[in-house]
């Protein structure tokens, strides 16, 4: 992780000094933000609003040991499961994000993010289960550290991530809990730091990110997600004043679930010991996709200031702890307007 890290920040710096150019980096223009799935990637001028919208989905689809593919009837006899028709099959996970921004100073943007999640996951018998609601609210502060004169600067996000998503969510039968990965939220309360760096040339633009997810204390279900690393580095075409290409390279690490939930406790021949997701040793994961995105920035009329983003995701390589959902692909769509 920590050479990922060191690799991303040294690429984001030659690629920072190879693209220097005159005038200070600019929101105000298609390429002007980063990739619609990098969240705090930009700040705005004092008194300046944002408001945004996001539509995600991922498809999950087949199983994982680890790094390589797997059936439900292999992963019954390496780990000992009683019924392999109660592991997962696919998964469908939809997600709808409303954000806002507001720059309380030329040096402070206050971030605030608020999710609606839809799961939908089938089982090897066909059978499904599903969960919706709330996920948790995000608020940051957005710090400038540094801006230069040839398009480059580097800011910093301060995060905390409130535990309103629900983690009792439930089976249609009202009674049995469902898996870790149906939960709305972490239960917990979540550090959430990161650091940003941008860049621009006249046609082009770049930026890298690092931050993660660190859990404060065990939920009041006894457990907590694993921490989580996130890096980020991306690169943009502007194409004319209004569109333009980008394409990013990410990464995230995942680990296991520190605890257990005490409904598992209390009942595992019920739940751990009939399917991996309710198992704290399967869950938590490495994953390293490759995305490309079209981005369409209204400069002017009615619509002036208003951003519209497809991006596209496909994973480069991924390894699992455990047996787990293999991810397929991820869509997200994505309107911005800042005034």
């Amino acid at each position: 992780m920590k050479k990922l890290t060191t690799k991303l920040l040294l690429l984001a710096t030659s690629v920072s000094i190879l693209n220097a150019h005159e005038g200070p980096w600019t929101a105000g223009r298609p390429d002007g933000h980063a990739p619609i799935t990098v969240m705090g990637d930009h700040m705005h001028a004092m008194g300046e609003w944002m408001l945004s919208y996001r539509f995600m989905t991922m498809d999950m689809e087949g199983l994982l040991d680890g790094s390589s593919g797997t059936s439900a009837a292999s992963a019954v006899t390496n780990y000992g499961f009683k019924d392999m028709m109660m592991l997962p099959k696919e998964m469908t996970m939809d997600m709808h994000m409303l954000g806002a921004m507001y720059a309380i100073s030329d040096k402070w943007t206050l971030m605030g993010m608020l999710n609606y999640l839809d799961n939908d996951m089938t089982m090897q018998n066909d059978m499904s289960m599903e969960s919706n609601g709330l996920g948790d609210l995000k608020l940051s502060g957005l710090y400038d550290l540094a801006s230069w004169d040839n398009g480059r600067r580097v800011h910093l996000n301060v995060g905390i991530s409130a535990p309103t998503g629900a983690i009792d969510e439930r089976k249609a039968d009202g009674t049995t809990i469902l898996p870790y990965g149906m939960q709305l939220g972490s239960g917990t309360w979540d550090f959430l730091p990161a650091l940003t760096f941008l860049g621009q040339t006249d046609n082009y633009s770049w930026g890298a990110q690092v931050g993660g997810a660190l859990r404060m204390g065990d939920n009041d279900r006894d457990y907590s997600l694993g921490n989580r690393f996130d890096a980020a580095l991306w690169g943009g075409r502007k194409l004319s004043d209004s569109f333009s290409l980008s394409a990013k390279f990410d990464y995230f690490s995942q680990g296991e679930v520190d605890g257990e939930d005490k409904y598992v406790t209390a009942k595992p021949m019920m739940t751990k010991n009939m399917s991996s997701g309710y198992r704290a040793d399967h869950q938590g994961r490495d994953l390293s996709t490759f995305g490309l995105g079209l981005n369409y920035y209204c400069r002017n009329g009615i619509f002036k200031g208003h951003r519209l983003a497809l991006e596209w995701e496909t994973p480069m390589s991924e390894e699992v702890n455990g047996v787990q959902l293999e991810t397929d692909s991820i869509w997200s769509l994505g309107w911005q307007y800042a005034w």
